[in-house]
C-alpha cells in the first residue's frame, strides 16, 4: 500500500465504512426480493439495499470519526408506512448480520436526517448510486467522501460489477464484488478486488491514471445514460458544438467516473435540468476519485466544485473531462447553455 495512504486515518475510516456496506449489501442480495423497491414519497426507488448499504457505513462512522456528521441520501423519511417499515426491518436484520459484534444495537437509528455548514468537514454517502441500474441487474456503485471546508478530499467508489481484467462494460456478478477505488487529494487513485470477509482497506492495492496514448482518429468516448431522456439529449448538444469526434458509452451511476478515471472513458458531464442543483452525494466520491487519476473535474463553464451542503448550487452542472479536450468541452457547453433554444444532437452514437 501507498505509504500515505497506509498513515491518513481519513482513507482507513473511508475504506472501512464502504467495505461494511458492501458485506451489508452481499446478505441483502441473498433475499429474492433484493431488488424489488418502494417509492419514496418524493417518488424515486428505494431498496433494502440502499438502506443496509447507508446503516452500515453510517454505524462504522459514528463508530470510528464521531466528530464529523454523515449527509446521505437516505433519511427517516425514506421508509413510509408498512410498505417502508418491512423494507427497514430487512435492512436492518442485514447490517446485524453482517456486522456481527460490531453492530449497534438500533441501525435504524443511523439514518437520522443531518445537515451540514459551510466550512465544516463532514462525510456524503449515496449507498446505491444507480438504483435503476440495481434494479436492472446494470452498473450501479457504494459512494462515500469526505467534504472538507467545501471541497472533496477523500472519495471510495464500490463498483461491485465491475470487475478488475474485464471489459468495464461488462456487467460482472454480484457475488464476485467487483473494484473498489480509492482516492484522497494529493495522494492519486488507487483500486482493488474486495473479499467477502474484507475489512480494512489491503496492503496491495493498484494504481490508477489516464492512459494519455491514444490511437489515431479515435473518437472520444463520453458517458450517457442508459436511460437517456432531455438530459442527454442536452449533453449531445453540448458535444455536438466541439470539433471533436465521439461516440457515447451508455451506463449507470457515478461508474462513469470510475471509467473516466480508468482512461476507458474521456468525458462525464451532467447538464442543468428542471430538478435543480445536482446533489453532493452523486458526485463527490467519484470526483476525487476521477482528479487524481488525473482527469479534469469541476463543472460546465470551468469552475471548480463548491461542495457548501447537500447541493451543488454553486456550480453549473459537473464535467470531469480529459485534460487535452476540457477547453473546447467547456467553450460549447458556454454556448449551449446561453442559447435560448437547446441544441439538437446531429452526430454522435448511442450504444
Amino acid at each position: 500500500m501507498p505509504q500515505t495512504l497506509a498513515s491518513d486515518e481519513r482513507v482507513q475510516i473511508a475504506s472501512e465504512a464502504i467495505l461494511a456496506g458492501l458485506r451489508a449489501l452481499q446478505v441483502i442480495l441473498r433475499h429474492p426480493s433484493a431488488r424489488v423497491p418502494i417509492n419514496k414519497p418524493d417518488g424515486s426507488p428505494v431498496t433494502a439495499g440502499d438502506l443496509a448499504v447507508q446503516m452500515a457505513v453510517a454505524s462504522v462512522l459514528r463508530r470510528r470519526a464521531p466528530q464529523w456528521m454523515l449527509v446521505g441520501e437516505e433519511g427517516e423519511g425514506s421508509v413510509p408506512g408498512a410498505e417502508g417499515a418491512a423494507l427497514l426491518a430487512r435492512a436492518v436484520a442485514a447490517v446485524r448480520e453482517s456486522l456481527g459484534s460490531e453492530s449497534p444495537a438500533d441501525p435504524a437509528a443511523f439514518l437520522q436526517d443531518q445537515t451540514c455548514s459551510p466550512g465544516e468537514t463532514w462525510w456524503t454517502v449515496d449507498p446505491i448510486d444507480g438504483t435503476k441500474g440495481f434494479r436492472s441487474g446494470r452498473h450501479y456503485a457504494l459512494c462515500l467522501a469526505l467534504v472538507e471546508r467545501g471541497e472533496a478530499t477523500v472519495g471510495v467508489l464500490s463498483c461491485p460489477t465491475l470487475v478488475i481484467g474485464r471489459d468495464p462494460l461488462e456487467i460482472g456478478a454480484d457475488d464476485q464484488m467487483g473494484t473498489i477505488y480509492v482516492a484522497a487529494k494529493g495522494q492519486g487513485a488507487w483500486k482493488f478486488a474486495p473479499r467477502p470477509h474484507d475489512c480494512s482497506l489491503p496492503k496491495a492495492l493498484l494504481p490508477v491514471a489516464r492512459n494519455t496514448l491514444r490511437s489515431v482518429g479515435a473518437p472520444w468516448r463520453v458517458c450517457d445514460s442508459i436511460e437517456g431522456g432531455s438530459r442527454a439529449e442536452r449533453m449531445r448538444g453540448i458535444m455536438n458544438r466541439t470539433s471533436l469526434r465521439w461516440e457515447s458509452v451508455s451506463l449507470d451511476s457515478q461508474c462513469k467516473y470510475a471509467l473516466v478515471a480508468e482512461g476507458v472513458a474521456d468525458c462525464f458531464m451532467r447538464v442543468p435540468g428542471s430538478r435543480g442543483a445536482e446533489k453532493v452525494w452523486d458526485h463527490a466520491p467519484g470526483a476525487v476519485v476521477a482528479s487524481e487519476a488525473g482527469a479534469w473535474v469541476g463543472d460546465l463553464v470551468g469552475a471548480p466544485l463548491r461542495m457548501a451542503g447537500e447541493a451543488l448550487d454553486q456550480n453549473v452542472g459537473t464535467l470531469a473531462c480529459d485534460r487535452s479536450i476540457v477547453t473546447q468541452v467547456h467553450e460549447a457547453a458556454r454556448a449551449a447553455l446561453s442559447a435560448s433554444v437547446p441544441v439538437q444532437a446531429k452526430h454522435g452514437s448511442s450504444s
